[in-house]
């Protein structure tokens, strides 16, 4: 039997700030990984989110997770790529590609490293996050303990600390 899409229309429309959007979706997807559930949903959720967290940064006159990205890429390697083609290079690296598009001639499998991807797409969602709001929330310091934990924070921040001020994000 087919299913039937029903498409309710109601008058209880209301007004959505994408900011807000943006924070219920980074908070599920750290919700979904500080419970150990679906990576694959995480990743999908903090890629909306930074999708939507990116305008609203720019539009902020701060500096971008892809803005930064860009900097440290010309910094190491000599040449600024475009940023919607870093942009996509980042969602490529994290995982966000692979769980929204299946072109005519893709596979139909994919190997994917989902803990480690969730916790990037999702760090690069917070960055964003947190350059717009501080770090304050509990979703966020929840978070970012959790990638303290998870990913070596100890040698993550010797590695920060020993870069020179211009790879840094600018604050």
């Amino acid at each position: 039997m087919a299913a039937i899409l029903m498409i309710h229309h109601s008058s209880h429309h209301m007004r959505y700030h994408k900011h807000d959007i943006a924070k219920a979706q980074l908070e599920t997807a750290v919700s979904i990984i500080l419970n150990g559930q679906d990576r694959s949903s995480a990743i999908t959720l903090a890629g909306a989110a930074s999708g939507i967290l990116d305008t609203l940064v720019k539009r902020a006159g701060r500096e971008t997770f892809v803005d930064y990205a860009r900097r440290v890429h010309e910094a190491q390697v000599g040449f600024t790529p475009k940023r919607k083609s870093y942009a996509h290079h980042i969602d490529k690296k994290l995982g966000v590609i692979a769980h929204k598009h299946l072109a005519q001639d893709d596979p139909e499998t994919i190997d994917l490293d989902l803990e480690r991807m969730a916790i990037d797409a999702v760090s690069r969602a917070i960055q964003d996050y947190v350059s717009l709001n501080g770090q304050e929330e509990p979703f966020v310091k929840a978070f970012l303990q959790y990638a303290w934990t998870h990913s070596d924070g100890e040698k993550m921040m010797e590695t920060y600390n020993a870069q020179p001020n211009r790879l840094k994000p600018k604050t």
